[in-house]
């Protein structure tokens, strides 16, 4: 069962925490389904921790975003390399677009080396740049993918999808 986070002010259930999910069902996302690696799944129970410690709602886990970020990490492992430019000339911006994942704002963040979710989430608050992906109110959504010590962290705001009307 998912933990509902507290409101950082007034300890209640609801408010700006449960705006992000909202948003998502009514924009028809993908299901949230909750990371599987242990290790992944405490760096992003941590980041939202310090998320919501500085007023931001927690990110929402989107798994197809995951899975751009899983592959990304996968191929830099595969390749040998380490950029957020695979050796194709593609971006994050590339492989989400290929994924069929619109958006309106967007960010990586990559790490190499770390072995646990505490320990590249500590790397990524240092490093300002990175730092500020983690706390741009502008995100919802999120996907992180961990192959080995190559991690991979695709923040985005998803486009809102508009219906016709009857």
């Amino acid at each position: 069962m998912t933990r509902i986070p507290l409101h950082p002010r007034t300890g209640g259930r609801w408010g700006r925490a449960l705006a992000p999910l909202i948003l998502s069902i009514s924009l028809g996302l993908a299901p949230v389904a909750a990371p599987t690696d242990s290790e992944v799944l405490s760096f992003v129970r941590q980041m939202n921790d310090h998320r919501v410690s500085i007023g931001l709602p927690p990110l929402i886990w989107d798994r197809r975003v995951a899975a751009v970020a899983r592959a990304h990490s996968r191929d830099m492992v595969t390749r040998h390399f380490f950029s957020h430019t695979n050796p194709d000339g593609l971006r994050s911006r590339d492989r989400l677009g290929d994924a069929g994942i619109a958006y309106v704002a967007m960010g990586e963040n990559i790490a190499f080396g770390q072995t646990t979710g505490a320990s590249v989430l500590k790397a990524w608050l240092e490093s300002s740049g990175h730092r500020a992906n983690i706390e741009n109110p502008a995100y919802t959504h999120h996907g992180v993918g961990k192959v080995g010590t190559h991690w991979t962290h695709v923040f985005l705001r998803p486009k809102a999808t508009t219906t016709a009307s009857r």
